[in-house]
């Protein structure tokens, strides 16, 4: 079985792999394959489908290690003693991309319930925490300037402000640790699932998002 038909099989398995780089550790804590909803976790139930072979994807063109819980029964990344947290403190990165999914429907906070309105064609980054905004809202600049030029992609709207999203990650370990510095990527349908299968402008997003961390994890 090749690497990516783990990914498409519902396997339960922590997929780790060391490449050149250690330095950016690109993960996904919630993936399965398109089809599967649901996850065998109680913690959190709901399946970020794609996300895995998206990751991958994106950490085998960087040259970066990758750690993919794939269809996993435990929350991998909200707290640090997980099988899923402990490969990445092992790499001792500088940084860690997560990848994430959201459902497409609407996504505004509290404070911004307006922002919900482009759900469908929305990116919600987060460091975690107000505190580390800069790094958040500098990757979702460079990102939105990037899919701005490509004309399948220029209709998705990124946010990198913490005031401004849904899906802050303040309660995930990983995230706020402080041992690495660390990007929370919330990603719609739209970019992810086509019945089981990625989207054929999900290869557009990959390059345009390798080509974002590259530039800025530095």
């Amino acid at each position: 079985m090749n690497h990516e038909a783990i990914l498409k099989s519902k396997k339960t398995i922590l997929f780790a792999e060391k490449r050149r780089m250690t330095r950016i550790v690109i993960g996904s804590p919630h993936h399965a394959p398109g089809g599967v909803e649901n996850l065998p976790c109680k913690e959190h139930p709901d399946a970020d489908e794609n996300s895995g072979i998206i990751a991958r994807r994106v950490a085998e063109k960087l040259r970066a290690s990758s750690i993919i819980a794939c269809n996993y029964h435990i929350d991998a990344n909200k707290n640090l003693g997980t099988d899923y947290s402990l490969q990445i403190a092992k790499w001792k990165p500088k940084y860690l991309i997560e990848i994430h999914g959201h459902s497409g429907k609407k996504t505004g906070n509290h404070r911004h319930r307006k922002t919900g309105e482009k759900a469908k064609t929305r990116i919600e980054i987060s460091s975690g925490s107000e505190s580390r905004n800069e790094l958040s809202k500098k990757f979702a600049s460079v990102l939105q300037k990037k899919l701005e030029q490509n004309p399948e992609l220029k209709t998705l709207t990124v946010y990198g402000d913490f005031n401004e999203i849904r899906f802050t990650a303040s309660k995930t370990a990983t995230i706020t640790s402080g041992n690495w510095k660390a990007l929370h990527i919330e990603l719609p349908p739209m970019l992810r699932k086509n019945g089981k299968k990625l989207p054929k402008i999900a290869n557009g997003f990959i390059n345009i998002l390798e080509e974002t961390i590259a530039e800025v994890c530095k």
